[in-house]
This record gives structure tokens, C-alpha cells and sequence, in this order.
């Protein structure tokens, strides 16, 4: 072939594909519905809220920059549907659903180019499903944050290059890098690893290889464009362009290339390969891989995946693999949705596999339409045997959840954002919505709960419903506290009673409640359940002097 991957799908076979495409989408959209009313907390209020005041402020570029990301590109997205209905979270989560949609889209057309046999399409139609109710996806996607689009935009981006629409490309691409510094690196990646493929294909001469890569040109621009971006931020603004730890000198400084020891890089490699049955597709992969390595040791041909694209499939894999490297190099917390983007190149490379493993269709269509079943499974449940051995769990009410920061310890508890990894989460949301239901708050209620599970947790209410709300107008706000801010409050500004929350992921040594016993004594609790979770609100009131 004379490039990199193939045609795609061609009108014809987009009409055939239609009804099956339908339906993926009819099961995507199914498995969000019942948590479309999420109002976000933790690190999603964040980006949620920046959206909403973007919209209020004016859009513009730093009112577009989302905690200190270069974030312009997608957060103009979720703002432009804040103009019409400010502080409405249905219509940021609509926003996601449609670019959600779009992503489906590409990565089947991305799957097309690299097996563009016909035989393959129902089979492709499946992979397509497994990423579609794949829980770490759904979950990115809910709890609004700058990977998921980094997660559209990358798959946009590379489906374009692949069907050779650099001015897709770019347009997709410019989207991407201003999403999120991931992207840029991701972006750069894959234009850089495509011109090499380029270069080193089978012309006859070098100039003629060269001579390939002027079609490219437009789809620099995206990076041209950052560059000149950064340029003038650094130039214009004290706060440096590029996000950065508080602790680094510079962004380079969170790498970490040959540690492969540490306990944020295993459970990394765990939120990849193990997390929520992803290990079925990990025995598939390393299959493949052990017998291709016992072939290359007894000197065998390589063998062939017969139907594929054998130049894209090489180039996806490559990028895959380096894309996990450099990914999981860079150490942080173990927030799933940093690497979103990677688990459809991983049910590719699965898929792949089993096709280089000569497995029948019918095996491969039960395989896939399983992984599907498991994948849906685990959106709302955590279910998966084999998650609860690597993390551990704890309880969470009627249900356990994973105990996602058992790893590395990087939260003295079972986690917080590092619970974002299906569903089951946005249960925080329900179950305080069942509470203020009971409790019926006013402006001078006071509601606490521990320092350590306050960061974003709170949100104004709805008056009429007591449900939380990103709207200002019209909204109950209570008096919020945790045990540090009542403790420092003047005895004439503390409050004469409180209802303290503990929520089950607190810190396992939470003393919260036994330190504000020499302040308050507790009166009888109130409980409210909701989705799996129970919620325990403890009423304090103040001792006499």
C-alpha cells in the first residue's frame, strides 16, 4: 500500500452500518441516563463550574482556561451550551453524550481503516460496543473533565489521519491540544509517528518517501498553533501556560521514565490492565504476544492478520505502545480518566490479537459480545473478582466500591477522584439528594463533615426539591463547615447545631466527630439511602458554656 491505512468506511458501507451503529449509541446512551441529573463533585465541580462562569464572564481565553490547562478548545464546548441555560448540568452532560457519540463514530472508522475486510464489519460493530460501555469512558464522561476531551479529539484526530483528512485533521487536532497538555503530546505523537511510517515505506526513492509527507502540512498547524499560544501566555501572564505541580520547576520534572518500581506506576499498570475486567483483554494480549515471542526465538515467520491493513495495524500498535510509556511515565494520582484514550486502543490491540491467533469468527463474536456484557456489568458494579483482589474494597451502604488508593496511599482511605472509575460514584451525588430531602435545609441550615471529604462535595440545592444544583438563582445555599472551621469560628458566629456527614469514602482514620465532642454532643443520627449508598448524618449540638 502506497500509505498508511485505507479508505475507511465509504458511503455504502456507512448506510449498511447504520442500524448497528444505532444501536451501539442506543446502548451508550442507556447506560448514562440514569445519572444524567449528576450534579459533579471533587475534581469534576472544578471543570464543571469553569464552564458555567466562562459562559457568565464572556467567552475568551482565560476565562476558557480550566484549573490552569491550556483547556480552550473543549471547554468552548460545554460553555457555548451554557449561554442558553446557565448552571444547567443536564445540558453539560448532553454536550458530552453528543461528543461521546462522535468519538464512537471515529473509533469505528479508525477500525475500518485498519480492517477494512468486509467480513470484519460485524465484528468491528462489537469491539465498537465494547468501548462504547467500556465504565472508565462513561464515567470520564460524566464527571466533567478535560480528558474526556482529550479522549473525542485524539480519536477524531486519528481517524482523520488514517482516511487522510489532514484538514479534518486539523481542525480535530486543534481541538485536541487545546484540550488538555495531553493532547498536544498525544497529537504530536501520532503526526510524528505517521510522517516515519511515511519515510519508511516502499518508494523507490528517498525523495519520493519525502514527497509524501507535503500533503501533512496543514495538519501542523495545530501544533504551531499551541506553540505560538505558549509563546505568548509566558510573554503576557505570570501564571506559566503549561500545567505544573506546585512542587516542579517544570512540566518535564513529573516524568519518570525508568522507574518502573514505584507504587503510582503499579497502579497505573493495575487501572490499565486489571481494572473492571480489563484483564480479559490482558490474557488475550499477552497470549499473543508469548507466542509471538516463542515464534521469533525459533526464528518463524511472522505471522499475518489476515484482512487487516498490515501497515496500520502496525502503526496503531506502535502508537499504543508508546503512548502507555509515555503516559504512565508521567506520575501523578491514579485518576483513571488520564488515560481514557487508551482503553479502545487496547480493545483494538485485543481484537487484533485474536484474529493473529487464528480464533474462529464465531469465537471472536462470543469473545467480544462477552467483554461487552462484562464491560456494562461493571459500569454500575463493581463486580470484577479480580479488581477486588489488586485494590481491595469497602463499603459503601448496600454495596462495596474498590478501594482505588490502596496502592499507593496517596489518599488515607479508599480514594476520591480515584473512585471515578464507573458509575457508582455519582451515588455521592444521590444519596445526599435523599438526605436534603429528609432534612428540607434553608440558607441558615448548617450541614459539615470531615476537612478531608469536604473538597467539593457541597453544592447549592434547588428550593423547591432540596436536590443540589449547579444554579445560583432561586437556590437554597446552606451554612457549609468541616471540624477545622468550627473549631476556629467565634463562639458568637458558631452554630448552635450541625448535621455532620460521614461519608463512606472518609479517611479510614477520620477523628472528625470524637474532636468536636468537646464543642457538641451528637443527638439521635439520621440515615438516607440512595443508588447502593448510605449516608449517615450525625446532629450535633453545642454543650452549654
Amino acid at each position: 500500500r502506497e500509505h498508511v491505512g485505507g479508505s475507511g468506511m465509504r458511503a455504502r458501507e456507512l448506510c449498511a452500518r447504520a442500524p448497528s451503529f444505532a444501536a451501539i449509541g442506543t446502548a451508550f446512551v442507556a447506560l448514562l441516563v440514569p445519572a444524567l441529573g449528576y450534579v459533579p463533585i471533587w475534581d469534576g465541580h472544578v471543570y464543571a463550574t469553569c464552564a458555567v462562569q466562562a459562559a457568565g464572564a464572556g467567552l475568551s481565553f482565560e476565562s476558557l482556561r480550566c484549573a490552569g490547562h491550556p483547556s480552550q478548545g473543549y471547554a468552548l464546548l460545554l460553555a457555548l451550551g451554557q449561554l442558553l441555560r446557565p448552571g444547567d448540568v443536564l445540558v453539560l452532560h448532553l454536550t458530552n453524550v453528543l461528543l461521546g457519540l462522535i468519538a464512537l463514530g471515529c473509533i469505528r472508522a479508525v477500525l475500518a481503516c485498519v480492517f477494512p475486510a468486509e467480513a470484519f464489519a460485524r465484528e468491528l460493530d462489537l469491539v465498537t460496543l465494547a468501548c462504547a460501555v467500556h465504565p472508565v469512558l462513561l464515567s470520564t464522561l460524566l464527571q466533567v473533565n478535560l480528558d474526556f476531551g482529550v479522549y473525542v479529539f485524539f480519536f477524531a484526530s486519528l481517524a482523520a489521519l488514517l482516511r487522510r483528512r489532514f484538514g479534518i485533521m486539523a481542525v480535530a487536532g486543534l481541538f485536541l491540544c487545546f484540550s488538555k497538555e495531553t493532547g498536544v503530546l498525544a497529537y504530536a505523537l501520532i503526526f510524528a509517528l505517521y510522517a516515519v511510517f511515511m519515510v519508511a515505506g516502499d518508494a523507490p526513492s528517498i525523495a519520493a518517501r519525502l514527497r509524501r509527507l507535503v500533503p501533512m502540512w496543514i495538519a501542523m498547524s495545530p501544533l504551531l498553533a499551541f506553540a505560538a499560544h505558549v509563546l505568548w501566555w509566558n510573554a503576557t501572564h505570570r501564571q506559566p501556560a503549561v500545567w505544573k505541580h506546585g512542587w516542579q520547576e517544570g512540566p518535564l520534572d513529573g516524568f519518570k521514565f525508568f522507574d518502573l518500581s514505584e507504587p503510582i506506576f503499579q497502579s497505573y499498570v493495575a487501572s490499565l490492565f486489571v481494572l473492571g475486567f480489563m484483564w480479559v483483554l490482558t490474557l488475550v494480549i499477552g497470549t499473543d504476544a508469548l507466542v509471538g515471542l516463542a515464534r521469533a526465538v525459533r526464528r518463524r515467520r511472522s505471522r499475518e492478520v489476515r484482512g487487516a491493513d498490515r501497515q496500520a495495524l502496525a502503526f496503531v500498535t506502535v502508537l499504543s505502545v508508546v503512548l502507555i510509556y509515555l503516559l504512565t511515565s508521567y506520575r501523578t494520582w491514579t485518576n483513571v480518566r488520564y488515560f481514557a484514550l487508551l482503553y479502545p486502543l487496547l480493545v483494538l490491540l485485543a481484537f487484533a490479537a485474536l484474529v493473529r491467533l487464528h480464533a474462529a469468527r464465531p469465537v471472536r463474536l462470543a469473545a467480544f459480545a462477552g467483554i461487552a456484557v462484562l464491560f456494562a456489568w461493571a459500569t454500575w458494579r463493581s463486580v470484577d473478582p479480580l479488581s477486588r483482589a489488586v485494590y481491595g474494597s469497602f463499603s459503601i451502604g448496600d454495596r462495596e466500591m474498590y478501594r482505588m488508593a490502596s496502592i499507593t496511599g496517596e489518599y488515607r482511605g479508599p480514594g476520591r477522584d480515584q473512585l471515578v472509575y464507573n458509575l457508582e460514584f455519582t451515588g455521592y451525588h444521590s444519596v445526599q439528594n435523599a438526605l436534603f430531602m429528609q432534612l428540607h435545609p434553608t440558607d441558615s441550615t448548617s450541614i459539615g463533615t470531615a476537612r478531608s471529604s469536604r473538597w467539593n462535595i457541597f453544592s447549592p440545592l434547588e428550593a423547591a426539591s432540596f436536590r443540589r444544583t449547579m444554579r445560583q438563582s432561586g437556590a437554597v445555599l446552606p451554612r457549609y463547615w468541616d471540624e477545622e472551621s468550627l473549631l476556629a469560628a467565634e463562639p458568637s458566629a458558631r452554630p448552635h447545631d450541625v448535621w455532620f456527614l460521614a461519608f463512606s469514602y472518609r479517611e479510614d482514620a477520620d477523628s472528625s466527630l470524637r474532636t468536636l465532642g468537646r464543642l457538641y454532643h451528637e443527638l439521635p443520627v439520621m440515615r438516607a439511602s440512595a443508588s447502593g449508598h448510605t449516608i449517615v448524618a450525625h446532629h450535633l449540638e453545642l454543650r452549654a458554656p
